[in-house]
């Protein structure tokens, strides 16, 4: 084949000499036609593997990869299930984005902005076709498990990349069952694969971006390097983290082709190292262009988390910030260790293991979530987010993917389309087969430690409650089990007020409330359009003149001095104590659950006091 000979492999032509005139310029007679010419490279120094006799194709790896995918599939359901409809364990943000899917086909003005801006659009568009199907189907989004059958897709996605990275990675099939089981059934990934939050879908896309980086680290394929920008468009449509993760890895791919193509002499490194850069980053560029656009058009704000009254600023401003300083920073830490115990020795053994036998496969993924973990240790530490275990989970995707890492890789990986930076993958021994099984023993006992950890009110204030339900757990002592019963009951009071309304059989435009607070009171109601929310266009008139707009009740939750401001209390400041001479009071309800408000019903007067 042409492509073995040596002088097309370094994109040279032999040097001619002589009288021949190039292009017709005489200035040009006598000079080597290598010294005239570019040096790119023409040709990959591989052929496709469809094109190498004997290449193992791995189906059987691919075939397991399914079943991965439905065995985990069918746990993290199994639990969504018990968790939605026996439990009754929920989380507000997932709530929350199941009302915006509920709301953008049902509510009085149903369109896409409803959603809001101040979450990243992805579980909440992915819920839509279940949320089409719950008026016939009410459980699917009164209880939230529209959203959480959304998180099962995702983390049993999640699971089959890492089952495809250890496939590609050509390691020992007992080795690849053991950390994919590890990660599968970590307490963490199994409660987030199963409550409608936004860690699967960016767990997935992390671990998608991850498998392709790591091909195209040997390969140069672009059709990885293009696949990874996708799975990085992904991640941030479920998480504003991988705006920075992207930014860093879009960087250091950069380097790594610069420095690639300085070190074979090949012309213009830099022009080919940006060109990698586009190819990489302009998925998730269009996904931010897009999505910051529409809120700009929307609502004028290009970053509404940020900047807007709702935004995740606005709140930990007006809870008196966040934790700050040292003690933060030694939280965040502690939150990272007790999600994985073993992953700074393991970080360390990797680094080590992979300068010593050449190989670049481990840095781009390694780089991806480091950066991740760096980002919301350093966030909490400013006192920009709360002290949640969940923002640190990533900590457990990245031990797995260094487990993988650990062992040597196996044959050349399957491509199509090999570039010309194509390196061969380093060969090395791999560890005793002792070796690796005391490191797999070290890392699942470390998920005894987050067991324990994740029953702790302190370090993780959103998961503890669990212990009272999970049978053979530490239940502790008798106020211990009160709060933890009090954390399970939260929402049950906003149900029971959806509950009481639909009782009701009111009209459309009946009852002005405000999502800001009550959007789990929608979420459990079967009458959308009963409501009249800030997202309507005429939320504004008619809640300047409720009586004369046909609105029956006024629903308002007790103001919070140092919570986010309802804009109905805005306009009637006076509203929830006495009725602010527009209503008369008809029901209160005492909220029984743990951070939710008191609420009060106002029936609407005909002709407001006064006049």
């Amino acid at each position: 084949m042409a492509a073995d000979h040596p002088s097309l492999l370094l994109g040279e032509d032999r040097p001619r000499t002589g009288g021949m005139m190039v292009g017709g310029n005489p200035a040009l007679i006598g000079v080597p036609q290598a010294a005239r010419m570019p040096r790119l490279a023409r040709s990959s120094p591989a052929s496709p593997s469809t094109m190498v006799p004997d290449f193992p194709d791995r189906r059987d790896w691919r075939r397991q990869g399914v079943v991965v995918f439905m065995g985990t599939l069918a746990i993290y359901l199994a639990v969504a299930c018990w968790l939605a409809l026996d439990v009754r364990y929920y989380l507000g943000d997932a709530l929350s984005r199941t009302q915006a899917a509920e709301s953008i086909l049902y509510s009085r003005n149903p369109n896409l902005s409803v959603m809001g801006f101040i979450f990243t659009p992805l579980t909440t568009l992915v819920q839509l076709p279940l949320a089409a199907v719950a008026p016939h189907l009410p459980d699917l989004t009164r209880t939230g498990l529209a959203g959480a059958v959304v998180s099962v897709v995702f983390m049993a996605g999640a699971c089959r990349q890492l089952w495809l990275i250890a496939a590609e990675r050509d390691i020992p099939r007992w080795y690849a069952v053991a950390v994919v089981v590890m990660f599968a059934l970590h307490p963490m990934i199994v409660l987030y694969g199963a409550v409608g939050m936004s860690e699967a879908p960016f767990i997935f896309g992390v671990l998608w971006a991850s498998r392709r980086l790591i091909r195209w680290t040997s390969t140069d394929d672009v059709h990885d390097l293009i696949t990874a920008g996708f799975a990085l468009a992904v991640a941030f449509l479920a998480r504003y983290d991988a705006l920075v993760m992207a930014f860093v890895v879009m960087l250091l791919v950069g380097a790594m082709t610069w420095r690639d193509r300085r070190r074979r002499g090949w012309n213009d490194p830099a022009g080919f190292a940006f060109l990698d850069m586009l190819v990489l980053v302009w998925p998730i560029a269009l996904a931010f262009v897009t999505w910051t656009g529409a809120s700009w058009l929307s609502t004028g704000e290009l970053l509404a988390q940020f900047t807007s009254q709702y935004g995740n600023a606005a709140v930990i401003r007006q809870e008196g910030g966040g934790e700050t300083g040292l003690q933060a920073l030694v939280d965040a830490l502690t939150r990272t260790l007790l999600i994985s115990p073993a992953l700074p020795l393991l970080l360390a053994v990797v680094i080590i293991a992979s300068i010593r036998r050449g190989d670049r496969e481990p840095l781009l993924p390694t780089v991806m979530m480091v950066t991740v973990l760096a980002f919301q240790i350093l966030t909490h530490a400013l006192g920009s987010t709360f002290g949640l275990m969940r923002f640190f989970i990533i900590a457990v995707a990245l031990t797995a993917v260094l487990l993988i890492q650990l062992l040597p890789p196996g044959g050349r990986f399957p491509t199509l389309r090999p570039g010309a930076l194509y390196r061969e993958r380093p060969r090395a021994r791999t560890p005793w087969v002792s070796v690796q099984v005391f490191v797999l023993l070290l890392v699942a006992a470390g998920m005894a430690v987050t067991t324990t950890g994740l029953g702790s009110p302190r370090w993780a204030p959103q998961e503890f409650a669990l212990a009272q339900v999970i049978p053979l757990a530490d239940k502790g002592t008798l106020a211990e089990q009160e709060r933890r019963i009090r954390v399970l009951k939260t929402f049950s009071t906003e149900r029971y007020i959806a509950d009481h309304l639909d009782s009701l059989n009111l009209g459309e435009s009946t009852v002005v409330t405000s999502v800001v607070k009550s959007f789990a009171v929608l979420n459990a109601s079967g009458n959308q359009k009963q409501f009249v929310i800030p997202s309507d266009e005429d939320f504004i008139t008619i809640l300047n003149n409720p009586s004369g707009s046909g609105v029956r009740y006024l629903l308002v939750s007790e103001p919070d001095p140092g919570g986010v401001i309802c804009p109905i209390n805005l306009r009637y400041p006076d509203l929830y104590d006495t009725g602010a001479g527009i209503a008369t009071l008809e029901l209160e309800f005492k909220n029984q659950g743990v951070g939710q408000p008191n609420w009060r019903l106002y029936r609407v007067l005909s002709v407001p006091v006064g006049q």
